[in-house]
């Protein structure tokens, strides 16, 4: 019997894109979560298809040198929901740059040397935003990709004022999500609701908001920047500054800069306050809105289209961007022809940023520096960016 259900013995080779553990079996590829390179797993045939089998992770036969107790034993309860936890860190950090460079290579045929970018210090407590899940009984994480709740008195990936509002929220039976976001500094909290949900959680906290409420959403500021209820920041605010240090020093001191998925100005918003002319572009018009309403640079509402027009206009002499998981493909044909001395490319998913990398070599643009950010520690997501100029 080859089918769902079967019983496998798999040694765990590498991590795929994604974070999964992956090795054959007679041959063919299987992906197994939570399973490490240098394990020896027994997993269940869960999925299949004519290229590739999935299989659920049963017991670890033999563990892998890396394989430590999930964050140092601190998530005992709710493993499930951790997906790198058992992984240790210095090995984690390499196996993000691996991931990437495997997607650089695969998919735009480039091998740039990819500088690793970390801060030791925030390994543990960084995330200042977490989306909490509620069944009007339990209060929690999903479990990997499914949508059973895991419940938690505290996660030990979140800053401590995420766990505080964590514990508040607990006993109020929540049914639905809920988006807790905190300034690390001041302990000041947003809290993004279900629209079941919204108007009771309105009963026992301030700055609480939900889709369709009508009242003006709540913020604060980070490093000058407005962070927006139900709109899209960093998960962690601190290791941020990691991600804008690295934007300033590739854009090189630009005194002209078009800045594209801008949203909240997160990028380009200190920038603009040092003099650099800056235009501004997303879909999301709340956050570009309070961009705009910080007073420095050009913020406008417009998608795609709009933003194909401003490239082609010209007259920047840096093209900043930071598109969705899905990447720029519709804006990779201006991009390849821009007039810019600078194309600066932020991503969080190294396979759409191999796609429209490739597409932009058309243009004669070439990586001449790249480093992988890892602003998600135990976990298998990274922020990537390039500095693209020409031959």
């Amino acid at each position: 019997m080859n089918g769902p259900g079967t019983l496998v013995t798999v040694e765990i080779e590498t991590l795929a894109h994604g974070g999964d553990g992956l090795g054959r079996v007679d041959g063919r590829v299987c992906f197994v979560p939570f399973a490490l390179p240098g394990d020896r797993v027994l997993g269940r045939v869960n999925r299949r298809t004519p290229s590739a089998w999935w299989a659920t992770l049963l017991k670890v036969e033999r563990p892998s040198p890396d394989r430590v107790p999930c964050l140092g034993g601190a998530a005992v309860r709710a493993e499930r929901a951790y997906l790198w936890g058992c992984l240790a860190y210095p090995a984690q950090s390499e196996w993000k740059r691996r991931i990437a460079a495997d997607c650089l290579a695969r998919i735009a045929k480039i091998t740039p040397e990819l500088r690793l970018v970390e801060d030791p210090s925030q390994r543990l407590g960084y995330r200042t935003r977490a989306e909490f899940h509620g069944d009007g009984e339990d209060l929690g994480y999903y479990a990997h990709r499914t949508h059973d709740i895991l419940p938690m008195p505290r996660c030990p990936l979140c800053h401590d004022r995420v766990n505080e509002m964590l514990a508040e929220l607990a006993p109020l039976k929540v049914r639905g999500s809920v988006t807790v976001t905190v300034h690390p500094e001041t302990g000041e909290a947003l809290i993004w609701a279900s629209p079941a949900t919204g108007p009771r959680l309105a009963g026992h906290f301030q700055n609480v908001n939900w889709p369709g409420d009508g009242r003006p959403r709540a913020r604060f500021e980070m490093d000058g920047v407005p962070v927006v209820n139900g709109t899209f920041c960093q998960s962690g605010l601190l290791l941020n500054r990691l991600l804008v240090r690295e934007v300033r020093a590739m854009a090189g001191g630009c005194r002209s800069l078009l800045d594209l998925y801008c949203g909240n100005g997160n990028l380009s918003l200190g920038m603009a306050r040092e003099g650099v002319r800056v235009t501004g572009m997303d879909h999301a018009g709340e956050a570009v809105d309070a961009a705009r309403a910080a007073g420095a640079g050009d913020y406008l509402r417009g998608g795609e289209e709009a933003m194909a027009r401003a490239v082609a206009a010209g007259g920047h002499r840096v093209i900043l961007l930071d598109p969705p998981r899905t990447g720029a493909a519709a804006l990779t044909p201006a991009l390849a022809a821009a007039d810019a001395a600078r194309i600066v490319y932020v991503s969080c998913d190294p396979a759409t940023l191999a796609r429209d990398l490739r597409a932009l070599a058309a243009g004669g643009w070439r990586v001449s520096d790249a480093a992988v950010l890892d602003l998600f520690p135990h976990t298998p997501h990274l922020e990537t960016v390039c500095l693209l100029q020409r031959d």
